[in-house]
């Protein structure tokens, strides 16, 4: 797709993408709303931050239903060495106000320099850490309706054990992927919460043990399921190195049986990287 934002020094971010709107963040930190279908944007207004040197921004773009109203929230926070100080401030921005405003601060921390959140049951998520010297991260929720935070619970399985984690929405439920190996194995467990906020309704849809292509050095990420519930679209991406034979691709899971099938698609790049995105005539 060609945007209508000028040459870049560097490849645009994708903020957040939701009913056909997508966040976007330039070379120059500029924010955008972007309908690719219509070819409308809209450029947010310049909002300074409070303070200096911010060591990490988080981002999360949604719809709110309540307010019929699209919000952009961003999160940043300034760290100083042996904790000497700590900034942090978080504002949100309204599509239909077209203005920033600031909310209460939140209550935890970043530990990385940038950040988006995913979206689903009309709140925004990020895995975060409760303290400064947390090493277990946390998922926490920003309703867009009552613009909360609440922290969610995750199912009972050791992620301090994993190789890797992620956290996204499939389906439009939460849904946890964790890799490790278990004695000589990989294997990739996918966990889904069933009922919002609730830690019992968390249940594994797949245990997915020696995935013979996927070595240790790849991230099998699910992105959706079939329209009959039966197979679950994974996302193999090369995440540490990239020798120029291995290739990014795609593959369906067939929970029934187990079976994995490739999903072939022509002139594509050796490594990118996957958003949602759906068209619609949503008004810029």
């Amino acid at each position: 797709l060609n945007h209508p934002f000028g040459e870049q020094r560097k490849t645009l971010q994708i903020l957040g993408s939701c009913n056909g709107l997508l966040a976007l963040v330039d070379d120059k930190d500029g924010i955008f709303l972007w309908n690719p279908s219509t070819r409308k944007s809209q450029v947010l207004p310049f909002n300074e931050i409070g303070f200096s040197s911010p060591s990490s921004t988080y981002y999360g773009f949604g719809y709110d239903p309540i307010s019929d109203d699209y919000k952009l929230i961003r999160m940043v926070q300034s760290h100083g060495n042996n904790d000497e100080y700590f900034h942090s401030e978080a504002k949100v921005y309204s599509l239909r106000s077209n203005c920033w405003r600031r909310i209460k601060d939140v209550c935890f921390y970043h530990k990385f320099s940038r950040e988006f959140g995913f979206l689903a049951n009309n709140a925004l998520h990020w895995m975060v850490f409760k303290t400064p010297q947390s090493r277990n991260k946390e998922l926490v929720g920003f309703d867009l309706g009552s613009e909360e935070f609440r922290f969610l619970e995750l199912p009972e399985c050791r992620l301090d054990k994993v190789l890797w984690f992620h956290i996204n929405a499939v389906g439009g439920d939460i849904c946890l992927t964790s890799t490790y190996r278990e004695t000589d194995n990989v294997v990739v467990d996918v966990w889904i919460m069933k009922e919002y906020g609730v830690k019992q309704s968390w249940f594994k849809l797949i245990s997915w043990k020696e995935p013979h292509f996927i070595p240790s050095s790849t991230v099998a990420l699910p992105l959706a399921l079939s329209k009959d519930g039966g197979e679950v679209l994974f996302f193999i991406e090369y995440k540490w190195f990239n020798w120029g034979r291995r290739v990014d691709s795609f593959v369906w899971y067939h929970l029934r049986s187990q079976e994995v099938e490739n999903v072939v698609i022509g002139d594509i790049p050796t490594s990118f990287e996957v958003n949602w995105y759906v068209d619609s005539l949503v008004p810029l």
